[in-house]
């Protein structure tokens, strides 16, 4: 009997040895994955507040937009994991408790996706896994045409 659980035991701590090892063992890409997973997590939440807060159209429609692409990265960085085996990137939306306002969403999106912009572009050009590069690659576009959008509607 003591055997059969000591094999048990054995096989449960290989089984996460390794998948703890291939972790540890590209520690950028670990960080891009929670980066990503955050960075949407935030861009989701904060426009869910805006599209209950706001009443023009033009920031309703931005956040929407918003909302939609960080729902589809994370859910595109969760089949990813899935498939790699991998920890799942959850859906976690923050709490928003802040005063708000058209111009201060507008200037925090405008902030995070500068911020998004740059480490999927690193990890596009130095990711040491291929499909998580190939993510941010196809990602880039739609963060960079989010960004450009936010500074037109700060421009109006």
């Amino acid at each position: 009997m003591p055997a059969k659980y000591a094999l048990s035991i054995t096989l449960a701590c290989l089984l996460v040895s390794s998948m703890c090892g291939a972790a540890d063992q590209f520690p950028a890409d670990n960080d891009f994955v929670r980066n990503a997973e955050q960075a949407a997590n935030q861009e989701v939440a904060d426009a869910r507040f805006a599209l209950k807060m706001s009443s023009h159209s033009d920031v309703r429609r931005a956040a929407q937009i918003m909302r939609r692409d960080g729902t589809t990265a994370n859910r595109r960085l969760a089949a990813l994991a899935v498939e790699k085996g991998w920890p799942s990137p959850t859906l976690d939306m923050p709490d928003i408790t802040i005063d708000y306002s058209d111009h201060s969403y507008v200037a925090r999106q405008i902030r995070a996706q500068q911020d998004a912009i740059a480490f999927y572009k690193e990890e596009a050009a130095n990711g040491a896994d291929t499909d998580l590069q190939e993510f941010a690659r196809e990602t880039l576009p739609t963060l960079q045409h989010s960004l450009v959008s936010l500074q037109a509607l700060r421009s109006s």
